[in-house]
């Protein structure tokens, strides 16, 4: 009997054993992920403080351009109207709807020269760096390194148009749809989209040149990511969850639904060309090192770095 009974306890110990480890791991886990939701946390503030200096910029914009530019409305195009940081439509942070009877036979490139002047002129110097007109948007950088963009539209009947990509003719858009998808996801989140979105340009920015994404394809990236998605609604989760998906997403196109251009992510090629393939490359590797970190401070190093 002494024999038989032994041969029971040794299972027994092992399956506490491991019942103990599962705990523990539990454990780690749980105060990681604290840990880290915290950091996540002090973090996000910091994008905002530079949203409400870009705010600052567009207003003293708005006052120059009211002195000689008739304006139905101002509408924020990119980062600001989604306070994202980075930019939006296509990388246009403004869009300047104006009074379709004064500029209805006027060319963008018109148009343009128009805004570049009236902002030479009338824009306080201070810490304007510089004012260029391109192809499609006026472009005023200021000396701390922001710049911010305004692209030309007409608001005609219920359309809205904006250059076409040669700059020469106007051609229809919906700058409202995008921002309306991106509204839906950050609620249901419980508006905790757009600071991970945030996260993620601020991990975009620290990419090698070649892996870098514009903020509009960051943005339906995100908003791709988390349809459907019910699981833990936390900072680190949703930044997992977004990085993960976008790293198989980005293989592929992803339509334009404001109708500025056919893609998103034109400038990366066709599916599964080879910038697409290096960019799922780099942002699974920057998965891989936040799913691997052990401690906050290891993924503070992986954030700022």
């Amino acid at each position: 009997m002494g024999g038989s009974s032994g041969s029971y306890f040794p299972h027994a110990s092992e399956d506490l054993k491991e019942l103990v480890r599962q705990s523990i791991e539990e454990a780690d886990k749980a105060r990681l992920d604290a840990d880290v939701n915290n950091l996540l946390r002090e973090v996000i503030p910091s994008f905002q403080r530079d949203s409400e200096t870009e705010r600052d910029y567009l207003d003293r914009i708005r006052n120059a351009l009211d002195t000689s530019v008739e304006m139905v409305n101002f509408l924020f195009g990119g980062s600001v109207a989604k306070h994202t940081y980075v930019d939006g439509l296509s990388d246009v942070d403004s869009l300047v709807i104006l009074n379709q009877e004064q500029y209805r036979d006027k060319t963008p490139d018109q148009v343009l020269e128009v805004f570049r002047d009236a902002l030479r002129n009338n824009l306080t110097t201070g810490n304007v760096e510089s004012i260029d007109k391109g192809h499609l948007a006026v472009t005023v950088q200021f000396t701390d390194g922001k710049e911010i963009q305004l692209l030309p539209a007409l608001r005609i009947g219920k359309s809205i148009v904006i250059p076409d990509a040669t700059g020469s003719k106007w051609k229809e858009t919906a700058p409202r749809k995008f921002q309306k998808s991106l509204t839906s996801a950050n609620k249901r989140l419980n508006g905790m989209l757009i600071p991970v979105i945030k996260l993620f340009k601020s991990l975009n920015s620290g990419l090698p040149k070649h892996a870098q994404l514009t903020g509009y394809h960051i943005e339906s990236l995100s908003v791709e990511a988390v349809k459907g998605y019910r699981k833990d609604k936390t900072y680190k989760a949703l930044l997992l969850q977004v990085l993960g998906a976008a790293a198989q997403r980005v293989r592929s196109p992803i339509a334009d639904v404001t109708g500025q251009s056919r893609v998103v992510d034109e400038y990366m090629g066709a599916a599964n060309s080879n910038k697409r393939r290096a960019v799922s490359n780099v942002l699974s590797g920057v998965l891989r090192r936040l799913s691997s970190a052990k401690t906050a401070e290891e993924w503070r190093r992986i954030l700022i770095e």
